[in-house]
């Protein structure tokens, strides 16, 4: 037993964040299956308990008393099915964009996603008259597996994949075909859902023409997490050091370093673009196994 626990923990860590983001919703999805099955032996509702504090509702002051739920909502699902779809969409989506834009920029999206579907679903059921005195709870990651399939379609289009029985389609297709049965069906059952998913979509489109517009959202994420992980830790004691001239040899190495490395940065983009241009052109499938190492390493950079 023990050694399949550290199996279970190495392939965590050695993961891309996809695997991760896995990993996490599948062990949540264990823990609240094994309170239910105590409860069933104990006669009681446990689970019903436990739901309400870690879902999102559409009631102002349940959220104003667990604002918490709107992370927690991401990770909880209703059942095996819901768990299974959702895992795998976002193997495929996370796979393809973790491949060209990188895991720190998956695990922003994620989130991003995540939160703007809820406030979509939130804001939704406390305006329109359809969910007049309706109080409802929301959970899943379909928002944020949404957000990432419509981000890398939107910032590669035109990106051939290879489904089963269909053959190649371009990425751009899937997103729309996923996006256009939310619409169609907002009225068929689970609107709630769907206009999470809705919520998604839009910051996954939103977030992609940011990025090719050269600002990426991911920048204020992290600083968000990074503000607060830094009120975590421990000050450390001040340390007062001398300092010293630079030297006109040390200046004039790290000038030769510095020109060097733009040069590698280059060379390295100049790759990167064609194996880019290979995809669109071909499918990710095409890539050679040093084609698929050499993007996935330059996208952990």
């Amino acid at each position: 037993m023990a050694s399949i626990f550290d199996d279970i923990k190495r392939s965590y860590h050695s993961g891309t964040m996809v695997t991760r983001f896995i990993f996490l919703n599948v062990a949540v999805f264990v823990v609240l299956s094994l309170i239910r099955v105590f409860g069933f032996f104990y006669q009681s509702n446990f689970l019903g308990e436990v739901i309400p504090w870690i879902a999102g509702s559409s009631n102002w002051e349940t959220m104003l008393f667990r604002p918490w739920t709107i992370i927690t909502y991401m990770f909880v699902h209703e059942g095996l099915w819901h768990l299974f779809v959702n895992m795998i969409m976002l193997w495929f989506s996370g796979r393809l964009f973790g491949d060209l834009l990188g895991d720190k920029r998956l695990v922003a999206v994620y989130f991003y996603g995540g939160i703007a579907g809820f406030v979509l679903y939130f804001i939704s059921y406390n305006i329109f008259p359809v969910f007049s005195g309706a109080e409802s709870t929301i959970i899943g990651a379909s928002a944020s597996v949404i957000a990432i399939l419509v981000a890398i379609a939107t910032y590669s289009p035109n990106m051939n994949v290879r489904l089963i029985l269909i053959g190649n389609v371009q990425l751009k297709y899937i997103a729309i075909f996923f996006v256009a049965l939310d619409i169609l069906f907002l009225d068929g059952g689970n609107t709630g859902g769907r206009l999470a998913h809705l919520g998604g979509a839009i910051l996954g489109f939103s977030y992609s023409r940011s990025l090719q517009n050269g600002k990426d959202w991911s920048n204020g994420f992290y600083s968000f997490v990074n503000f607060f992980r830094d009120l975590a830790k421990p000050k450390p004691k001040m340390k007062v050091a001398s300092s010293k001239k630079r030297t006109g040899t040390a200046y004039s190495s790290s000038r030769s370093s510095t020109t060097r490395k733009t040069k590698e940065e280059v060379s390295q983009q100049k790759k990167i673009d064609e194996i880019l241009d290979k995809i669109s052109q071909s499918g990710y499938d095409s890539l050679t196994k040093a084609e698929k190492e050499f993007l996935f390493n330059a996208s952990k950079k």
